[in-house]
């Protein structure tokens, strides 16, 4: 296992865009909105978020592609030009957060998902750990509030590396 204080690291297939990231994300989940299906190529994405982009060392220039996900908000792919890969992504509405694609870190064993969002749209041929909560889409603002215990807490499914994200933060912005 890495320790939990090592820098994440990873880009694009070529090289061309690489990105560090000295922070722990503050959520890892398996998306299956049909962007993300659509996107990935195959039944769902697989996505670290984490909280701050000045913790984000980027190197290269991506080519973006905006999208508005169901909320209307919109959302930025970043892949890179040359070689085509999904590296990352961003959000108008919560511009601080920064998403990387599971497969684009050096080390993609770092991934533990910690939830299943858009659930209803995944499909059965798509197969994702059962135990993982699913959502139907984001998870409830009221499930991070600092009154409430998540649904998906570390106490409740026995995840050691999922976190509490901040109040009022991610969960209507993560990824779609």
């Amino acid at each position: 296992d890495k320790d939990m204080s090592e820098a994440y690291t990873g880009g694009c297939a070529c090289g061309a865009i690489r990105y560090e990231i000295a922070a722990e994300p503050i959520a890892m989940n398996d998306c299956q909105c049909r962007d993300c299906q659509r996107k990935s190529g195959t039944g769902h994405g697989s996505y670290l978020t984490f909280p701050s982009r000045k913790d984000v060392k980027l190197k290269g220039e991506a080519t973006r592609w905006n999208v508005a996900g169901d909320t209307g908000n919109v959302k930025s792919y970043a892949f890179c030009p040359a070689c085509g890969s999904p590296v990352y992504l961003t959000f108008a509405a919560a511009p601080d957060l920064f998403t990387v694609h599971a497969a684009s870190l050096d080390d993609p064993s770092r991934y533990k998902p910690q939830m299943v969002t858009y659930g209803v749209r995944g499909y059965a041929w798509d197969h994702i750990d059962s135990a993982l909560p699913k959502f139907d889409k984001m998870p409830p603002m009221r499930a991070i509030s600092s009154t409430s215990q998540p649904s998906w807490s570390p106490t409740r499914f026995r995840r050691p590396w999922c976190r509490r994200p901040p109040r009022n933060s991610w969960s209507r912005w993560l990824v779609c």
